[in-house]
């Protein structure tokens, strides 16, 4: 599933692409990832005009110079794709965009996924309750964030209401870097791990971006991105070794999910 990261990539491609191009044509094949119906689509995309776009969490938020948006979500395994000419379109796709020019862009859904057509003045119940920006939140209000607050360090993290952005592959890095064990309890974070765990954030995620975003998605443009599991600490598989201190790395359950750590770094206290 896209990231923060490569969630940044796509917005600043799509900001170098598709800003001032008019909507020309629109096609729906999967109505259950609509918040609307799919009429409302054909009748309100056509015509529109690109503004912007903004990294919104894992979302995309498209802007129109109408005031409306389009809100996107890929999933698991959904790739979102610009085209020069509608012949480059595959077969199966989910939702295609087509502007005035002929080129557009094009989303195809493995498991689940979204694309949410937000009139000016609405709602959206699945992004207006996201958390801050894991990137743009600062220190001092990461702090008042965490004040008081319960609960395993890694299920905060991933839990979009308190932070958007950090999902399952940055995650194990983030912690580790920072020196923090997925389960420890907020409450017994002290301040310079509260620090470091926010810099961990920044270091991790802005050298994702730097590098193109995770080699295990596809940018606007069909392009793997450079972050590799060659940019983790450990890679996710057994046998691995601590760069800090030698030790066996270990993989444990972390909730309904796990991931590796090492047990000499990252003590569970």
């Amino acid at each position: 599933m896209p990231e923060l990261p490569e969630i940044i990539v796509f917005s600043r491609q799509m900001n170098d692409t598709i800003i001032g191009k008019k909507i020309e044509h629109v096609q729906v094949k999967q109505p259950k990832c609509l918040n609307r119906c799919e009429n409302d689509y054909l009748k309100y995309l056509p015509g529109q005009v690109v503004k912007l776009t903004k990294p919104l969490g894992k979302w995309i938020e498209i802007h129109f110079t109408s005031g409306d948006r389009l809100l996107l979500n890929l999933g698991m395994g959904g790739e979102l794709i610009y085209f020069q000419d509608k012949s480059e379109i595959p077969g199966k796709v989910k939702f295609f965009v087509e502007f005035a020019d002929g080129s557009g862009f094009y989303i195809t859904l493995w498991w689940f996924g979204y694309m949410h057509l937000i009139l000016k003045g609405e709602e959206n119940p699945m992004t207006d309750k996201l958390g801050d920006d894991a990137l743009s939140i600062d220190l001092q209000n990461w702090k008042d964030k965490l004040h008081k607050r319960r609960g395993a360090i890694k299920t905060f993290l991933l839990n979009q209401k308190n932070i958007r952005g950090i999902g399952n592959f940055y995650i194990q890095e983030i912690l580790f870097q920072a020196k923090i064990h997925p389960m420890r309890q907020i409450s017994s974070l002290k301040e310079n791990e509260i620090q470091m765990l926010y810099n961990a954030i920044h270091e991790v995620l802005e050298r994702a971006v730097e590098l193109g975003s995770s080699s295990y998605e596809l940018d606007f443009f069909g392009n793997k991105g450079n972050y590799s599991v060659k940019e983790l600490s450990f890679a996710y598989e057994k046998n691995g070794n601590c760069p800090d201190c030698g030790s066996a790395t270990e993989k444990i359950k972390t909730g309904s999910n796990a991931q590796y750590i090492c047990p000499l770094c990252q003590i569970l206290s």
